[in-house]
């Protein structure tokens, strides 16, 4: 009897195991599911465009997972375009960035940068991609978080040559929707209890940036509503409907013509602190939806 038991113990760990090991397949930890999608955009905005990511296929012909295996601002995570790194589930885009060992230090961290720059991060893809001039662009995101994460959701001028433009950085122009950690951001909790706004042009870097903090708790707790108003004088920034921050671009010539959206998780950098063991990984950023809206 002894020995039947002790086989039918062993099955049963082996039986456990096996579930354990086929369950990485590069998924979030649980189902993530915004639940409370009762936006607004406010009276005359029509919706002109959205993505749901209710179909289950990364990419539908906007979305590319950027390939930049030596990163800007001395980050340490490699964005390596592979399919495990960015990918749809449960009705959300999730990036995933990952510790690969066997120290914490530059290059051993796999993250995800999707863009929607047309023909990809080469701009020879054949992807079609989506750009954008003015209007209203808000995105439904549950952020990661964590000492030296530095999640992001933001435009780039899309005559960048990063992506197969003519024009460098900062004179193609860019737009921080969002961005999460800042190492000078003393909330306690890494910088992920304050998200800042900004842009970058050749009138200064930054040429206006902002930032503001949660009641309670951190932005990764639960989805928020992130967006910016943007016309050809002025970027209004709003976090859950409140505003959050304004800059004046009517001089600014950069921001009068297209740009396209990026979404990432950095790992280390200029910005934020320093990983370590006390950071968990993999992290997991999801949309669950992103809407461009015009007002003409």
């Amino acid at each position: 009897m002894r020995k039947k038991c002790n086989a039918l113990f062993l099955l049963t760990i082996l039986l456990l195991m096996s579930v354990a090991f086929s369950c990485d397949t590069g998924s979030g930890p649980e189902e993530v599911i915004d639940e409370s999608d009762d936006y607004d955009p406010g009276p005359g905005w029509t919706l002109s465009w959205s993505d749901e990511f209710n179909d289950g296929v990364f990419g539908s012909d906007t979305w590319d997972r950027e390939e930049l295996l030596s990163p800007y601002n001395n980050e340490w995570e490699r964005y390596t375009g592979e399919a495990s790194t960015a990918y749809e589930q449960d009705g959300s885009m999730v990036l995933k960035a990952t510790y690969n060992g066997p120290t914490h230090s530059i290059g051993n961290y796999t993250s995800a940068r999707v863009i929607s720059n047309p023909g990809g991060g080469t701009g020879l893809s054949g992807s079609t991609g989506k750009t954008f001039r003015y209007g209203k662009i808000a995105a439904s995101i549950k952020l990661p978080s964590g000492k030296g994460i530095w999640p992001a959701f933001w435009m780039l001028g899309d005559n960048i040559s990063e992506t197969g433009g003519d024009t460098g950085w900062p004179a193609c122009g860019e737009i921080d929707i969002l961005e999460s950690g800042h190492i000078s951001a003393n909330d306690g909790f890494y910088g992920h209890a304050t998200v800042g706004q900004a842009i970058h042009s050749t009138a200064g870097t930054p040429s206006s940036s902002g930032e503001v903090s949660i009641s309670s708790g951190i932005y990764g707790d639960d989805f928020h509503v992130f967006e910016i108003e943007w016309d050809s004088s002025t970027i209004v920034w709003k976090v859950d409907g409140v505003i959050a921050h304004t800059a004046d671009i009517s001089t600014i010539d950069e921001f009068q013509k297209d740009f396209y959206i990026l979404f990432n998780i950095a790992v280390g950098g200029n910005y934020t602190h320093d990983p370590d063991a006390t950071t968990t990984f993999p992290q997991y950023m999801y949309i669950d939806w992103i809407r461009y809206y015009t007002n003409n």
